[in-house]
């Protein structure tokens, strides 16, 4: 099946496809070569996703227990620069 996988960060930025077996879980997305030199190249802790929802373990599973479906994208985090809310006070 085609899932996708993206990180937009400051300085790079990736978003491609790949193809993997049905049950695969996003731990073992981010256990494939390429995925893997992209997290070992940023230098801040990552938060993982799974199309805009946070793996967490409260409202969505954690990444081991997480099982991707067909055209479903995995997304790293990186940490904000400014909070929105502080943001849009400072525009008002």
């Amino acid at each position: 099946m085609k899932i996708f996988f993206t990180y937009q960060g400051e300085q790079k930025k990736f978003f491609f496809s790949l193809e993997v077996s049905e049950s695969s879980t996003v731990s073992e997305i981010l256990e494939i070569p390429r995925v893997k030199r992209i997290i070992e190249s940023l230098s801040h802790e990552i938060v993982i996703g799974v199309n805009g929802e946070i793996l967490d373990g409260n409202f969505k599973p954690i990444p081991e227990r997480f099982r991707l479906s067909e055209g479903q994208r995995v997304e790293l985090y990186r940490p904000l620069n400014q909070d929105p809310k502080e943001r849009r006070r400072q525009k008002a």
